[in-house]
């Protein structure tokens, strides 16, 4: 087999590993998430919180096909674009507290944060701040990456916690330790990562039975419409003059 096809057929066991083993999950988290949402004013937050993981926030915002109200907590210290070496920012203890202090966050509201690794500071802190300020807390992790990285290691919070022992609910995105599957001789460590493809299908699949259960409920979820084709513009303009009261990203 090929690598491209090997690389294809890994993807695909892991997303059926997904829907296999995270189902019930799913199905949980997407339940507090349309209760929560029938409310038309509130928000799904969520946080990516780490250099790669912070595109799992930038892929459910804003876009076509995906709810308006999500609020997407960005904090450009580890956007890769500003640097690839700064991104190691998310080790420093305490710099989400003061991230997460300039949003509003309601008690009927869910949190998710989302790490490929779910150990790092800005993770466990993140999802910890959450908790103190009576959010509903969904860590998305690879329990996989959580159980091997060793306890002493560089990037892990100094409590030693993992994303699952501090939330209330964790899908498991089944990333392998060390993220890339494709191994050949020549080559000096494994290549092919995973992570992004994994994380992305994990949680488009949680906001389409989000919507789901919105529209059983009697809602009328509001969903972003491509701004490419046309009507595009004149649809989301209603969502944009309601939730950029709201969302500090719009």
């Amino acid at each position: 087999m090929d690598s491209i096809s090997y690389y294809y057929k890994t993807i695909s066991e892991k997303m059926l590993q997904i829907i296999d083993e995270e189902s019930e999950n799913i199905e949980k988290a997407s339940e507090i998430i349309s209760e929560s949402l029938k409310d038309e004013d509130n928000l799904l937050h969520i946080f990516g919180t780490g250099g790669h993981s912070t595109m799992s926030a930038t892929e459910v915002f804003y876009r076509a096909g995906g709810l308006a109200q999500i609020n997407p907590i960005f904090f450009s210290g580890v956007c890769l674009e500003n640097g690839g070496r700064k991104a190691v920012i998310e080790r420093v203890p305490g710099i989400a507290p003061m991230i997460m202090d300039t949003f509003i966050f309601k008690k009927s509201e869910v949190l998710i944060v989302v790490s490929q690794v779910g150990i790092n500071s800005l993770t466990i802190d993140a999802a910890q701040y959450g908790k103190e300020k009576g959010l509903y807390v969904i860590g998305i992790e690879s329990k996989e990456l959580c159980a091997k990285v060793p306890d002493d290691c560089i990037s892990r919070h100094p409590s030693g916690k993992n994303l699952h022992d501090i939330v209330d609910l964790t899908l498991d995105a089944k990333i392998p330790y060390g993220d890339s599957v494709i191994e050949i001789e020549e080559a000096m460590q494994k290549f092919g990562p995973v992570s992004n493809i994994l994380l992305f299908f994990l949680l488009n699949s949680l906001i389409i039975r989000t919507i789901e259960k919105l529209i059983c409920k009697g809602a009328n979820p509001p969903i972003w419409k491509s701004g490419n084709i046309p009507g595009g513009d004149e649809a989301n303009q209603v969502f944009l003059e309601k939730y950029s009261k709201l969302v500090k990203a719009l």
